[in-house]
């Protein structure tokens, strides 16, 4: 026989628990079944924030506007816009040149619609406006041409206030 060591209770030596004060004789079935226990259990919801406050702090903060062109008509083009970053950004406006210097291209989309938020995609329209470009995005005399190609600019502002723009091209529509 063994003495409780806890209480102090007459034990068999095989026991594992006293049944006099409920405690585990092998140390590590002491700690297991303590505060100790319940500590670690109460940590995993602290660490868990913890690391997502840390992480966001860590992360780095950037809008990246990607364009995608889909279709270029004789006075409209639409496109996609993709924001690949974490932080949004501000389409401002856009030119297209056909022949020289950028005229500007109508954007159908509402004010708050400029703005693409991270990780979000938007469908874009761009028209011309027919008081300065009556033609539409390419003047009658060069839809014939071979190598007939539409420029069109694209501005943005980041979420850190940096302006940016990005070109794209496309073939001039059919006649």
């Amino acid at each position: 026989m063994t003495s409780c060591r806890v209480c102090g209770h007459p034990l068999p030596v095989a026991a594992k628990k006293c049944t006099t004060c409920g405690e585990y004789q092998h140390p590590l079935y002491r700690w297991l079944s303590g505060n100790v226990l319940s500590g670690l259990i109460a940590l995993v919801p602290i660490c868990t924030l913890a690391f997502t406050f840390v992480y966001d702090r860590l992360e780095p903060k950037a809008s990246d506007l990607q364009f995608t062109l889909t279709r270029c008509d004789a006075k409209q083009i639409e496109l996609f816009a993709s924001n690949l970053g974490n932080r949004a950004a501000i389409l401002t406006h856009a030119e297209f040149s056909s022949s020289g210097g950028y005229q500007p291209l109508q954007i159908r989309l509402e004010v708050a619609d400029k703005l693409v938020s991270g990780g979000d995609t938007r469908a874009i329209i761009l028209s011309t406006i027919d008081t300065i470009s009556p033609g539409g995005l390419v003047p009658f005399s060069l839809r014939q041409s071979a190598n007939c190609r539409i420029k069109i600019r694209l501005h943005s502002v980041s979420f850190t206030q940096k302006p940016s723009s990005q070109e794209l091209t496309c073939a001039c529509p059919p006649v």
